[in-house]
């Protein structure tokens, strides 16, 4: 989810932390939520709103994963040029990460029950996120490919980190329904 523009922009610098740094800060702040989660009782109102947020942020960014996989699937039909792919990956990473980090923030206030469904849901948003950040690096090699087809085998990674992707992403989703409606 994480890489160098595809465009650069006049004046626009970025720093880019490495791959082992952005996983390490993901897996810390995860563990902070696991942490603090089962400790918080906030009133009604803030389990509310917290709900909600988690939510929307399911929806940001999930919405974002489905729709650069969407692109990905139209290229293998031949209907998206790679560069297409690789703009619509681009453009979804702030609301991917937007989504994921909102996800993390609006659970620490979920106060989830503790079964082996949840802690399920929790290793599987871990995953969701040490996986973006392998596709962001993924995406980084695959932009060195415009114009022309990329190796297979650097195909294959990319295919796997959405399956992967994909699989984190609705296993989080259908826990989190399961675990609301008991």
């Amino acid at each position: 989810m994480a890489g160098q523009p595809l465009i650069a922009l006049p004046g626009r610098h970025r720093r880019h932390f490495a791959p082992t740094t952005r996983a390490a800060l993901v897996s810390v702040i995860w563990l902070a939520v696991v942490v603090v989660a089962p400790r918080v009782a906030p009133p009604p109102e803030i389990h509310a709103a917290a709900l909600l947020a988690h939510l929307i942020s399911l929806l940001i960014g999930f919405g974002a994963v489905l729709f650069v996989d969407w692109s990905g699937i139209l290229f293998l039909a031949g209907r998206r040029s790679f560069t297409d792919v690789l703009r619509t990956a681009e453009s979804a990473m702030t609301p991917t990460w937007i989504g994921f980090i909102g996800l993390l923030a609006s659970g620490a206030l979920l106060n989830p029950a503790s079964t082996h469904l949840t802690t399920i849901k929790l290793l599987a948003v871990l995953v969701v996120g040490l996986n973006g950040i392998y596709a962001g690096s993924l995406a980084t090699r695959l932009s060195r490919f415009t114009g022309h087809r990329p190796p297979t085998s650097l195909l294959v990674r990319a295919g796997l980190a959405v399956v992967i992707s994909q699989l984190a992403w609705w296993t989080a989703f259908i826990i989190g329904y399961l675990n609301s409606q008991s």
